[in-house]
């Protein structure tokens, strides 16, 4: 479990290093992660890695240092306290909506129509069978 959670942080940091241009540690990142998920048991909390959604937004919003991914999850927080009584009266059909627009902003949609228009040229056959693949599965 620890050497996914490696692969995934890492992951993440490659993509927004592409973001945003810049080269991170890698050792350091696998240090404070490691250091992080040995602590937080000790506190009753679980292990976690580097999430590539919620940095990527971050990263899209103008986030320029750590700091900004620790004010998310304090806002993040302190929304879950203040309005869950009022979000218990939002329709399941509303936040379903939202989580379809969330899903197709991330999904790159303009992508994955021209990689149709290739496949309808005859190029690229087997990525097309692969995408028909997944989206059976």
């Amino acid at each position: 479990m620890a050497m996914l959670g490696a692969i995934e942080s890492l992951l993440c940091a490659v993509v927004l290093d592409g973001m945003t241009g810049t080269k991170h540690k890698a050792n350091s990142e696998l240090i404070g992660q490691g250091l992080g998920n040995i602590v937080a048991p000790f506190f009753g909390g679980i292990t976690a890695t580097a999430a590539i959604a919620r940095s990527a937004a971050n990263v899209r919003a103008g986030a320029t240092s750590p700091v900004s991914a620790v004010i998310h999850a304090l806002l993040v927080i302190m929304a879950l306290l203040i309005l869950a009584p009022l979000l218990s009266w939002l329709p399941l059909s509303a936040m379903a909506a939202l989580l379809l627009m969330v899903a197709w902003n991330m999904s790159e949609a303009h992508k994955v129509v021209n990689l149709l228009r290739l496949c309808a040229k005859g190029r690229h056959r087997s990525h097309a069978d692969v995408h028909v693949a997944d989206g059976a599965v």
